[in-house]
Formats: C-alpha cells, sequence, structure tokens
C-alpha cells in the first residue's frame, strides 16, 4: 500500500515523496485538495500526509470529510499553520499528529512510521445524514425517514459516495474509480445507469433528497431532483 502526500507545492511534494523513497515507502503524490479528497476517500492508502492550504478543499476539510465518511487512514498534518487553535482543530478534526514547517524530513519518516504501526485508525461516524436520507455505516444500509432502501452493494457504495460529498458534485470518472475501483471492464456509461437506478428508489421512498446532473460534468446529492 502507498503512502499518500497532498501537498500543493510541486517541489515540497516532490522532496516528500523522494525522502519517503529513501526509507522504503511508496508515495502518491496529489497535487489540489479534490484529487487529494477522492484518493483518499478509496481508503487504499496506508498513511496521509496531508497540508493545510490547498485549492478547492483545504486539508482540514479533507480531514472531517475523510472521519465522517468513515476513513480510518492515519493522517499527518504537515503545514506551516503552527498557532496552537489550528493544531487543535487538526487533531479535532481526527489527525493522527501534527508537523508544522519547516520541518526535518527525518523526524517526519519517524513520525510516520510510528503512525502506521500503531495503526489505531478513528472511529468512524455510525450514520451520515442527508436530509431525511440517513446511511449506516456499519450495517451498510440507507433509509429515507422510516422506509429502508433495497440496495445491491454497488447502489449502497454509490449513494454512500455521494452522501459523504455532502452536496458537492462529483464528476463521473471519480464516481467510477471509487465505486468500481480497478475493474477496466466499465465505462463512465454504468455511473449514468446507475444513478438511475437510485433515483427510481428515491423517487419510490418519496424521500426528499434527489441526484442532481452537473451538465457534462456529473452528480450531486441534492434537497431537490434535477434531471
Amino acid at each position: 500500500m502507498s503512502i499518500l502526500v497532498v501537498e500543493d507545492d510541486p517541489s515540497l511534494g516532490g522532496l516528500i515523496c523522494e525522502a519517503l523513497r529513501g526509507a522504503q515507502q511508496n508515495p502518491v503524490l496529489a497535487t489540489d485538495g479534490e484529487v487529494g479528497l477522492m484518493s483518499a476517500s478509496s481508503g487504499h492508502h496506508k498513511a496521509i500526509i496531508l497540508d493545510a492550504m490547498l485549492p478547492t478543499f483545504s486539508g482540514f476539510e479533507i480531514c472531517q470529510r475523510l472521519r465522517e465518511g468513515g476513513v480510518t487512514t492515519p493522517i499527518l498534518f504537515l503545514t506551516c499553520r503552527d498557532s496552537e487553535a489550528d493544531i487543535i482543530r487538526g487533531l479535532r478534526l481526527g489527525a493522527d499528529d501534527y508537523m508544522t514547517k519547516p520541518f526535518s524530513t527525518g523526524e517526519m519518516i519517524a513520525r510516520i512510521e510510528a503512525l502506521i504501526r500503531r495503526n489505531t485508525g478513528y472511529t468512524p461516524q455510525d450514520e451520515l445524514t442527508f436530509g431525511d436520507l440517513r446511511i449506516r455505516t456499519a450495517q451498510r444500509q440507507a433509509l429515507c425517514g422510516t422506509t429502508l432502501l433495497e440496495l445491491t452493494m454497488r447502489e449502497y457504495t454509490l449513494l454512500h459516495t455521494l452522501t459523504v460529498a455532502r452536496g458537492q458534485a462529483l464528476s463521473r470518472d471519480s464516481l467510477l474509480e471509487r465505486v468500481w475501483g480497478d475493474d477496466e471492464s466499465h465505462t463512465t456509461n454504468v455511473v449514468d445507469v446507475y444513478i438511475s437506478y437510485l433515483r427510481r428508489k428515491l423517487r419510490a421512498a418519496e424521500s426528499s433528497v434527489g441526484i442532481t446532473t452537473v451538465r457534462g460534468f456529473g452528480f450531486r446529492l441534492d434537497l431537490s431532483e434535477h434531471d
């Protein structure tokens, strides 16, 4: 498994990745918040090194969304924001450790290795909500009010992914990667097919939640549905 580095400074990101490779680790670099969040949400990394100041989504927002979505991967904040308030905020959002810039790459390696060894993770949120939609993560169930949605595992994963995004649009490519993973037999057309399945089931349950099409991009969860 790899270590995800989310850092928008390419030079610094390259330096961190070089240090990790020197420590026999496999780094993966993401240079903005959106890509970092998508990659981190996959759960395929053994640790995450996260900058606080990023384009699109801040490191704090990424950390919060990951923990609310049940991702337990250890997170090390690595940032120039060194105020006590920022450090407390990062840790309370679910980060496992916090380093400030400038930093020693040796200390960074030692800290990230310690997090990987402990890997105590984070207790995931038992329930996600959006409008009348409730996602029970432990049971892998979705309810609209008191109505249990009959979902296949793929439908559940797609709905869970949209719910974690909290109204933010997700591209077809990102949904394909996060729901279907490395299965190259599928194209983005399958995303549209499963979105239509979910829409029918949400309508049948008379849910206040719908799935909005973002033309030429993808989909987002909304409190009103637009085709």
